[in-house]
């Protein structure tokens, strides 16, 4: 992998959602997010309830428009269901 862009997604789980759950829906964005352009792949890291998706992009350009052209997908809805929406937080960086 070769990524000069990272888009770091971080949530807490809803009440009572299993860990299963909330990793089969984050993995089944995949498929979706490879369609929308840039996307290299992803990593997915759990504290307690506290997830961390890392996404790897071509571009900065490519992870901002990632969240407008996944915006209509059946998995981001999925995935969104699974977590509290307040305490979902997103960051794109860049290596230095």
């Amino acid at each position: 992998m070769n990524s000069n862009v990272v888009e770091i997604v971080k949530w807490n789980s809803a009440p009572g959602v299993s860990d299963r759950a909330t990793m089969d829906a984050a993995d089944a964005l995949i498929p979706d997010l490879q369609t929308v352009g840039g996307f290299i792949e992803k990593t997915l890291y759990k504290n307690g309830d506290e997830w961390v998706d890392i996404y790897y992009w071509e571009t900065v350009e490519d992870a901002r428009l990632s969240n407008e052209r996944m915006a209509g997908k059946a998995s981001l809805g999925q995935l969104l269901a699974l977590v509290q929406p307040e305490s979902v937080s997103m960051t794109i960086m860049s290596k230095a």
